[in-house]
């Protein structure tokens, strides 16, 4: 397998076609929203909301502090400059996706073109690729954005190490293209971390290309080269573990169960999901956003059909690519992208943060593109793979697969729109997983669906008895109903499984205030600030259950000091305006609730225009009204400041 005389040089015809095809089967994710891991990753991240680049840069900012610690700070930074630009509006971001997964696809067609000297084989993969299913969950949901900057940096630095190759070739100068293949490395694990596989793919590719050139005189050739990109993984590797304080953080045991298993049922379980892989990128019409505990049950006997199919993947995997080592290099090349890749996140050499993800397999599904694209030229008849290959035997099975691959990737992401609707699919999808039914039981009460919200808490608990995460989100719903002796005991629990959960404690401090027993309510609340001293939400918690305790000089100091974390929070200027508006100081209320950044809610306008009125500024609060009218149309509140200041305009005087 010889390099061409200019890498990667494709016709413009086909880098059109590539895209378009990409953009095409994506177009219908455009309209999508922000959902599951999205939440978390954009809209609850403060290191999103405010731009902190330094922050992004510097902690663990992947969750914000939501989740367990991740770094992922090209991805984050990128979230930060859609927010920046246009808020957390979901179109943008989706458009930023779309077009990166074009962008991924046409990489792969001139890195392909160049290294397999195979174009039309090349071109087949990357349509291939463009349109499989198995990549909605990267493409269509926000967060598998960094699976898209990983592989795009990943085909780039290979595409930059192709170029420096050619610069040798012609006698010139080789280290610039060497610096940009660093530099791209680094950035591409900086959009994720799988993208390390990077100098493994490139020594494989070396050793195929140049496979009747002694290994130790190619090791030696190439060794400068290489030592470039593995000082550069071990900067990334020094980078992440000085933010993280860990290489790999402990799996959450919902996401990866495998962490709970012997060892001998963990690598059991671990090759049955390479079968399920396997089943996803051949076949993907069975596809689902979740494989989390217990979907995913442990193998346990070696006489399990699952581990054995895992098995006859692997050892079928092998023998095609010792068949493919000469006669076929651009499939054994692509079992090699594949194998390689993929061994960064298969949990059988270290376990990772999941069991199993769809969006795992983005960037080693290319070399599936790429083995599939060359099994297909070859059963085509054109086993040279530089014989023009342009026969019906290879372009109608070319096209009948993309087209298949194009009308179920459409349908798919047609799922990645609406809360309860992706998460009614993600129960169909994965009935076993406890995360599944939560997820349903949380969209389905932020909807006001409560009986239907208990039914899925319910069933999420009989698979899962002692996720803590459950119980918190099934007490918050039950708190919305009022049931708030229910939610009291499904806090408690949650805290006996997890001591340190902050927002259980706030929680059951708030629906203690509700009871009534605000002595209660103070000791849970102040756990928790013990626990995270400066959480702005928890201290108007604090506040409000003061206020309701009567202690009125120490809520206002506490409204005082959560601001002093949060000055500008909505929630927190609402509640503290609120509390003035009672005390029957107006002026200061109407300071505070005009620091509220726009758009105003409507709890915070109604008592701003009582506080108006009541200060005698009737200019100001009529034309306050008519602004949260147009806002707010209908709402009973301010219906009934609009009485208030129609009586006061047909009395002729100001309260």
């Amino acid at each position: 397998m010889t390099r061409p005389p200019l890498p990667g040089s494709v016709p413009w015809l086909w880098l059109a076609s590539v895209a378009g095809a990409a953009v095409a089967v994506y177009a219908n994710s455009l309209g999508g929203g922000l959902l599951y891991d999205d939440v978390n990753a954009i809209r609850n991240n403060p290191f999103v909301r405010t731009g902190d680049v330094v922050g992004i840069l510097t902690e663990p900012s992947w969750w914000g502090v939501v989740r367990g610690p991740l770094w992922r700070p090209l991805t984050t930074l990128s979230f930060a400059l859609n927010h920046a630009l246009h808020g957390l509006e979901p179109f943008g971001y989706h458009v930023v996706n779309v077009a990166l997964h074009a962008v991924v696809s046409v990489l792969v067609l001139v890195v392909f073109a160049a290294v397999t000297a195979a174009p039309r084989v090349a071109l087949a993969s990357a349509l291939l690729f463009a349109a499989h299913p198995v990549h909605t969950e990267a493409v269509a949901n926000l967060v598998g954005r960094a699976e898209l900057l990983a592989a795009g940096g990943f085909f780039l630095a290979w595409r930059a190490w192709i170029a420096a190759d050619a610069a040798t070739a012609r006698g010139a100068a080789a280290l610039p293209w060497v610096i940009a293949t660093a530099a791209a490395y680094f950035l591409a694990m900086c959009g994720k971390e799988n993208a390390v596989a990077l100098p493994a793919v490139l020594a494989f590719a070396d050793v195929l290309a140049r496979k009747d050139e002694p290994l130790a005189a190619l090791g030696l050739r190439r060794a400068p080269r290489y030592a470039a990109l593995i000082a550069t993984a071990l900067v990334f590797v020094a980078c992440r573990g000085a933010v993280l304080g860990a290489l790999t953080p402990a799996p959450d045991l919902l996401d990866n169960p495998l962490a709970t298993l012997a060892p001998g049922s963990r690598l059991m379980t671990a090759i049955a999901v390479i079968g399920l892989y396997a089943l996803r990128l051949c076949f993907p019409l069975w596809l689902s956003a979740d494989y989390s505990f217990d979907q995913v049950t442990p193998v346990t006997s070696v006489l399990d059909p699952r581990w054995l199919g895992g098995l006859a993947v692997l050892a079928a995997a092998a023998a095609l690519t010792r068949w493919a080592w000469r006669r076929l290099p651009s499939m054994a090349l692509g079992f090699g992208v594949l194998g390689l890749t993929f061994a960064v996140v298969a949990n059988l050499f270290f376990l990772i943060g999941t069991i199993m993800g769809e969006r795992l397999v983005y960037l080693p599904s290319a070399g599936f593109c790429l083995a599939a694209g060359a099994g297909l030229a070859y059963a085509a008849g054109a086993a040279h793979e530089r014989r023009g290959a342009w026969s019906t035997a290879f372009v109608v099975p070319v096209g009948i697969v993309v087209a298949l691959f194009g009308v179920r990737t459409v349908a798919r992401n047609a799922v990645w729109h609406d809360p309860i609707g992706f998460f009614t699919a993600m129960v169909a999808d994965a009935p076993r997983s406890a995360r599944s039914h939560r997820e349903l039981g949380t969209a389905l009460a932020d909807a006001g669906r409560f009986p239907e919200a208990r039914q899925a808490f319910e069933a999420s608990l009989a698979i899962k008895p002692d996720d803590a995460n459950t119980l918190y989100n099934f007490g918050n719903a039950l708190g919305h109903e009022s049931r708030f002796d229910e939610a009291a005991a499904l806090y408690e629990r949650a805290l006996a499984t997890k001591p340190d959960f902050v927002e259980a404690l706030s929680n059951l401090g708030n629906v203690e205030s509700l009871r009534g027993n605000q002595p209660a309510a103070l000791a849970a609340m102040r756990r928790a600030l013990v626990i995270t001293p400066e959480a702005p939400g928890l201290l108007m918690n604090i506040a409000n259950t003061l206020y309701r305790a009567g202690s009125i000089a120490e809520a206002r100091t506490a409204y005082e000091q959560a601001l002093t974390y949060a000055p500008t929070s909505p929630d927190i200027l609402t509640n503290y305006g609120s509390f003035l508006y009672a005390q029957s100081d107006f002026a200061a209320a109407v300071g505070v609730f005009q620091r509220i950044p726009p758009p105003t809610p409507v709890r915070a306008l109604v008592p701003l225009v009582a506080s108006l009125r009541m200060l005698g500024r009737t200019a100001e609060a009529r034309a306050t009204q008519a602004d949260a009218e147009r806002l707010y149309p209908g709402d009973a509140g301010l219906r009934q400041t609009a009485v208030l200041l129609q009586r006061d305009a047909a009395g002729g005087a100001s309260p």
